[in-house]
């Protein structure tokens, strides 16, 4: 898994392979949490038409509404695990030019 993108404290923009992923970081109340979250074609198309304002429109969208629109779309288990290590990988690479 490999990020393409990135909005600092905001979100993350990954693939593998063919799929994009979009992980977000989110607020209900007191408690933070991220949301891993598959594209559609539909939002890849998006993606390729607007770039980063529609990832960061999408990102604004999760948040408002990850509990309700997005719980189901959440993804855990080993994909979560990779994209959990990619971004890792990616801050401990990027902290010193922050």
């Amino acid at each position: 898994m490999k990020i393409i993108d990135s909005e600092d404290k905001a979100w993350f923009f990954l693939n593998e392979n063919d799929n994009y992923y979009i992980d977000v970081n989110c607020n209900y109340s007191f408690v933070g949490f991220t949301m891993l979250i598959q594209l559609s074609k539909i939002e890849i198309n998006e993606y390729k038409n607007q770039g980063k304002e529609y990832l960061n429109s999408l990102a604004k969208d999760i948040q408002q509404y990850a509990l309700s629109h997005y719980k189901d779309r959440n993804i855990k288990g080993d994909i979560e695990r990779m994209a959990n290590e990619a971004i890792i990988e990616f801050l401990e690479e990027n902290k010193d030019k922050v």
